[in-house]
């Protein structure tokens, strides 16, 4: 009883904390290849270290961070063809899924698309909140498509793009391009255009992709 009770005591702690990590590395504040250790962790939330570890424990699960003998855990590396490979299949479960989207896509579900694209025409000059409603906007979508095995794929993909540090809509140009490629996504859908959308969504992902791998390339360069 006593344990249980403890356990219990510790899951929302854990689950903030596990949120919390995932923000700072969807921010570019956790990168690959940073140590993380569960006594840092909880200082720094003020927390005791059993939920803490929990938290690692389910980024370790997720594949975001894996553990150092002696040193505790740091931030998984995923280099440039990993990188790709990444792409390469959220490219093809969105489009995909945006394609069975625009069969099944109610119109209460288009406004809904609309609300968010206009929240982010409002958040260009801030990154995080768009890169925010641009996960809600594409969860959205997948939603729309109404296969939970779609979804499910998806957050995982997502949640390893988290490694990769902070958006690709930090770049201005980028982000713009992103709204225009949306409200172009938006109009196939309202027409039920299974080749349109799928079409637009190629286009949205692979422009992201190469702003991705240009952030990457930059980093080598840094560090040369």
């Amino acid at each position: 009883m006593g344990a249980n009770s403890n356990k219990s005591n510790h899951e929302p702690q854990s689950a903030v904390c596990y949120e919390y990590l995932v923000s700072k590395m969807q921010r570019g504040e956790l990168v690959s290849g940073m140590s993380i250790t569960e006594q840092g962790v909880a200082d720094e939330l003020g927390i005791s270290r059993t939920p803490a570890r929990e938290a690692l424990r389910r980024l370790e699960s997720d594949g975001l961070v894996v553990s150092e003998p002696r040193f505790g855990m740091k931030i998984r590396e995923l280099g440039y063809i990993e990188t790709l490979e990444l792409y390469e299949a959220r490219e093809a479960l969105e489009m995909a899924a945006v394609e069975i989207c625009a069969e099944k896509i109610s119109d209460i579900e288009i406004a809904e698309l609309e609300i968010l694209q206009e929240e982010m025409a409002g958040s260009v000059r801030d990154p995080v909140r768009m890169a925010s409603l641009n996960y809600a906007f594409h969860k959205a979508l997948l939603n729309a498509a109404k296969n939970r095995y779609l979804t499910m794929s998806f957050e995982a993909i997502h949640k390893t793009l988290a490694i990769l540090g902070s958006t690709t809509l930090a770049n201005t140009e980028r982000a713009e391009e992103s709204l225009i490629e949306h409200q172009d996504l938006i109009q196939c859908l309202k027409l039920r255009d299974k080749e349109g959308a799928r079409k637009v969504m190629g286009t949205h992902l692979s422009n992201a992709k190469r702003i991705r791998l240009r952030q990457i390339n930059q980093r080598l360069i840094n560090e040369s």
